[in-house]
């Protein structure tokens, strides 16, 4: 689970966190007798299974979720891909993440600062105790994780050559390289690695592919040997959005390899475009989806789903990724979620992680929003807001409902965030 994540020096953000610990003091009464999740429970720690952000336009929402992105590209491709300072403050010239998450019950403390051209510090510390610690390339500290096979020397030799240039500057993370390449030298670094690149999905916009999203469920689905198939799944909560859908079918076309060897996709005005392309034993699948509605005379008739309406191609496309990560656990970071989605189903959307029916895997739902309706809906407590505000000298600074004095679950949000009470909103000029 995500605890937080400091961020320093990235776009806007001079030095801000975001964090998703439970900060409403002791649990509600009964709490365990609701069918509403007010955290999520560790044996040393409250998390809360939902993050709204709100702020205005240009305040630096989106480059929050674009810092979680960021750290993701940092760990897969190395520090040209990931750097992105801000370029009001010349004299910072480095970017800094420190990311604390909480796994198989032991807490991580993973920091990593970097230039355009390396990696000037890294580390994973587990409870109080230091994993690793790597300084300018040249002062490290491997003990926890040497062996009689793994010396030092070899550790120091993995970050001098897979973890460096032609130069030797260090640009790509020893987290991902141990994690990724050598999972079985450590289990610590191996664990941290897998759960940032494997269990975060983040959309730096809402337009999921229902290709996509269809395909991160049967993952997860069947990972679990569960028999359900992603559609039954969305069939269900389709039914309950009332989109007016009578059921989904997918039809699988067969591409054949043409004298090159190259795949060629039919033409067919009534198929439109497939929704995705799928590799298996008996070969190459255009996969079509369909939905079905009835006439005034109660007979199905079939739509291409690329006739259905934007919010609707939009719902599905977000489900299949959320329904996913309730199967397995992890993070799923959407910026701006609500565009284009009714404020229903975005509220629905949002009770899916806060409700224990779904959410028995402790997933976790970071979401920027406009849509202020959520605020006065009665679905969020004190410690799932937040607000984004941006100054020419602080930069862009996050700030959850639960700091501010007098505010309690129940308030009336949404009319004192408007009011500007909380900071997050355009000034009124007009």
């Amino acid at each position: 689970m995500f605890i937080s994540l400091r961020i320093k020096n990235f776009r806007s953000i001079l030095d801000t966190t975001i964090s998703s610990t439970y900060e409403e003091g002791k649990a509600p009464n009964n709490y365990k007798e609701f069918p509403r999740l007010p955290f999520l429970e560790d044996s040393k720690h409250r998390l809360v299974p939902c993050l709204a952000i709100y702020g205005a336009n240009a305040g630096g929402k989106s480059n929050v979720i674009k810092a979680f992105f960021a750290l993701n590209r940092l760990l897969s491709f190395g520090v040209k891909a990931a750097f992105d300072p801000n370029k009001l403050f010349p004299n910072q010239k480095t970017t800094c993440f420190e990311a604390k998450i909480l796994l198989n019950h032991s807490t991580y403390d993973y920091c990593v600062e970097y230039s355009e051209e390396s990696i000037v510090y890294e580390s994973l510390v587990c409870g109080k105790q230091t994993v690793f610690e790597i300084r300018n390339s040249t002062q490290t500290q491997f003990k926890r994780i040497t062996s009689e096979t793994y010396t030092e020397k070899n550790l120091k030799d993995f970050l001098r050559v897979e973890c460096s240039d032609k130069e030797g500057k260090h640009n790509r993370p020893f987290l991902s390289l141990i994690g990724t390449k050598y999972p079985g030298l450590n289990r610590d670094i191996a664990d941290v690695s897998e759960f940032i690149l494997k269990s975060v999905f983040i959309s730096l916009n809402n337009q999921i592919p229902i290709g996509l999203g269809i395909k991160m469920l049967d993952s997860s689905l069947e990972n679990f040997g569960k028999k359900e198939t992603a559609f039954d799944k969305l069939q269900t909560i389709i039914a309950k959005l009332d989109f007016g859908i009578q059921r989904l079918e997918i039809n699988r076309t067969k591409l054949e390899q043409n004298q090159s060897g190259q795949y060629s996709l039919p033409i067919d005005s009534q198929q439109g475009n497939p929704i995705s392309i799928r590799h298996d034993r008996e070969g190459n699948f255009a996969e079509y989806l369909y939905s079905y509605h009835e006439d005034e005379q109660g007979n199905e008739i079939r739509f291409n789903f690329q006739e259905e309406s934007t919010g609707t191609q939009i719902a599905l496309g977000i489900l299949g990724s959320i329904l996913a990560a309730l199967e397995k656990g992890g993070i799923v970071l959407i910026d701006e979620l609500d565009r284009s989605l009714h404020s229903l189903v975005f509220q629905l959307i949002v009770q899916l992680f806060t409700n224990k029916r779904y959410n028995t895997k402790n997933a976790q739902l970071i979401f920027t929003a406009h849509n202020t309706d959520l605020l006065d809906a009665d679905v969020l407590r004190v410690s799932e807001i937040g607000f984004v505000n941006k100054t020419s000298k602080n930069g862009t600074t996050f700030q959850r409902l639960v700091e501010f004095d007098g505010v309690r679950n129940g308030s009336d949000f949404r009319r004192r965030y408007l009011s500007g009470e909380f900071d997050g909103i355009p000034f009124p000029y007009l």
